[in-house]
């Protein structure tokens, strides 16, 4: 085997394992935030926290169940978000915009949602 060989072998195996821990990443925050899904939901049903005008979790009352689970769901939100942005060749601010106008539309009647200028709205 050249040199030139063993350098092609080893920047494909590096790109390999690119490729394979950002599956392994996706399929984590996938699994993680199924996991907190029933919490959430309960949440948002019980009028304490909404969608934000960021495409984030927040809180509508001034209760702060939870706080950990939706810091840990905003993370991976943030992640996805990051990943989306750079993948689009856009900016953060973009995305987050974007998806914050899709989870208001897919909120559920009662649910709660932040409008652009902060306030939130029951659906």
């Amino acid at each position: 085997m050249t040199i030139r060989n063993i350098f092609k072998l080893y920047i494909l195996i590096i790109v390999c394992l690119i490729f394979s821990s950002q599956f392994a990443l996706a399929a984590g925050i996938k699994e993680r935030m199924k996991q907190r899904l029933p919490v959430i939901a309960d949440l948002k049903a019980k009028g304490i926290i909404g969608e934000d005008n960021k495409g984030y979790l927040g809180f509508v009352t001034g209760a702060r169940a939870q706080e950990a689970v939706i810091a840990a769901d905003n993370k991976d939100r943030k992640m996805i978000y990051s990943h989306f942005a750079k993948q689009q060749n856009t900016s953060l601010e973009v995305v987050e915009k974007v998806q914050a106008k899709r989870k208001a539309e897919r909120a559920k009647p009662g649910e709660f949602f932040q409008n652009p200028d902060g306030s939130w709205q029951k659906k």
